[in-house]
């Protein structure tokens, strides 16, 4: 019988490099690594032809907005701050080490700024995020070495 990945538990690290990530999951109620396939067109009096150009990966993920200590915003803003690439490392369940069952994809994403608050009456304030890697994700089936994390997160 196939075995489907169900997001129920998955991981969202960030931090300013690989040796420093902080597990935000238990802030995070979706992520997704995108690709964005630009396409030219050429026409001509024979017909059109599309071309793919330039893949452009994203980080997209949506937040509950927190002052925990290593919650949304003391994690996200000395991000934006900073200016610099960041590293991400996501996976469909921190519970588990990374493993050929449980990959995870890592990279460099550049961090832009978000809306500290946002929401309607009674419901959480949400903060989204769409930022741009800085070249295509890397899937891996062991553990980062040297890597570790603060709050929870698992290789």
């Amino acid at each position: 019988m196939a075995s489907h990945v169900i997001l129920d538990n998955a991981s969202l690290q960030l931090g300013a490099d690989s040796a420093t990530l902080t597990e935000l999951a238990c802030y995070t109620n979706h992520l997704e690594l995108s690709p964005d396939v630009s396409v030219t067109t050429l026409d001509t009096f024979c017909g059109s032809v599309d071309y793919p150009g330039a893949v452009k990966w994203s980080l997209i993920a949506t937040l509950y907005q927190s002052w925990d200590t290593d919650g949304t915003e003391a994690v996200l803003e000395p991000l934006v701050t900073s200016g610099d690439p960041c590293a991400f490392l996501i996976s469909a369940d921190k519970d588990q080490p990374i493993s050929a069952t449980n990959p995870g994809w890592t990279g460099e994403v550049i961090p832009q700024p978000y809306s500290p608050l946002n929401g309607d009456a009674g419901d959480g304030s949400e903060v989204s995020l769409e930022w741009s890697l800085t070249g295509p994700p890397t899937k891996i089936t062991t553990p980062p070495a040297g890597a570790t994390t603060s709050g929870g997160g698992m290789f």
